[in-house]
């Protein structure tokens, strides 16, 4: 085998897998002997590592062996490759898939030569000019469509000068909000934070729905009031409101903002999970 593949098992994983994604991605592969697409999907991997060459390290851990430590990182069917960086499952993959899907998984977290522009533009920006920052991360976003990082932190920096509209407009044109659950959260963020600007004061909008009960403007303004005051659950059943009078109406924005919130709130939150069950209902209804 490659240098860049190696065999772990419970005595020596946390020095090839977790002490070494501190220096570079670790893409450790779940398998099993007896199970055919863990077979099918092996050369796929190999292939992958030798075409990386070294960019990546690739961990073979066989969890007919290795039972508890596919249990410690919740592996239930094989094959599961998951990315570790900096100690942590960043990225994952279920079962067997294309060479084209495990790329585009590494390529989104692999260092590349626009991170050298996006540092240098984040630089500029922490030494007070901004007009140049926003300048050079512009022309990476068309230079290098494929970094994340610089869409994700072109946005962070609209958002910290309070151009919430820009940065809603940024992260809205992208496929990255549905790719993208840090992306997902900032677009849903800017959205809030950009109505509330533009929106009257929480007590004459609620004048207003008493007129008009099912207005989705109105509705979805208050909504925005509602999580800057941190009431999820309130800012959840106007969304559910809004997606029941109306899933399409601004091209599905309400479920888009219920998913955003949910990946804010975590998937174990107590009402994220509440909240995941009354879509499911309404939308079974």
């Amino acid at each position: 085998m490659s240098s860049y593949i190696i065999d772990v098992t419970s005595e020596n994983f946390n020095d090839a897998v977790l002490s070494n994604s501190h220096k570079g991605p670790v893409m450790v592969n779940y398998w099993a002997e007896n199970a055919g697409p863990c077979l099918r999907l092996w050369p796929v991997l190999e292939k992958l590592a030798n075409d990386y060459n070294g960019q990546f390290l690739l961990v073979n851990i066989d969890t007919g062996k290795e039972k508890r430590l596919a249990q410690d990182y919740g592996v239930n069917s094989v094959p599961t490759v998951k990315l570790f960086i900096n100690g942590e499952v960043i990225d994952q993959i279920h079962g067997y898939d294309s060479a084209d899907s495990f790329k585009k998984m590494l390529d989104k977290h692999l260092a590349r030569e626009s991170d050298k522009a996006l540092a240098a533009a984040v630089a500029e920006y922490q030494k007070g000019n901004k007009e140049v920052a926003f300048e050079q991360l512009g022309k990476q976003v068309f230079i290098d469509p494929e970094n994340p990082r610089i869409l994700l932190t072109l946005t962070k920096l609209l958002m910290k000068e309070e151009a919430y509209d820009q940065a809603y407009a940024l992260l809205e044109k992208t496929p990255l909000k549905d790719e993208n659950e840090e992306a997902a959260v900032l677009m849903t963020n800017a959205l809030f934070l950009s109505t509330v600007q533009q929106a009257d004061e929480l007590d004459a909008l609620e004048k207003q729905l008493e007129e008009n009960p099912d207005d989705k403007d109105i509705l979805f303004n208050i909504c925005s009031q509602r999580m800057m005051q941190s009431n999820y659950t309130a800012a959840m059943d106007i969304l559910l409101k809004i997606i029941k009078l109306d899933y399409s109406w601004r091209e599905g924005i309400a479920s888009l903002c219920l998913r955003g919130l949910f990946i804010m709130l975590g998937k174990e939150n107590p009402i994220v999970i509440e909240y995941r069950q009354k879509l499911i209902d309404q939308q079974a209804h």
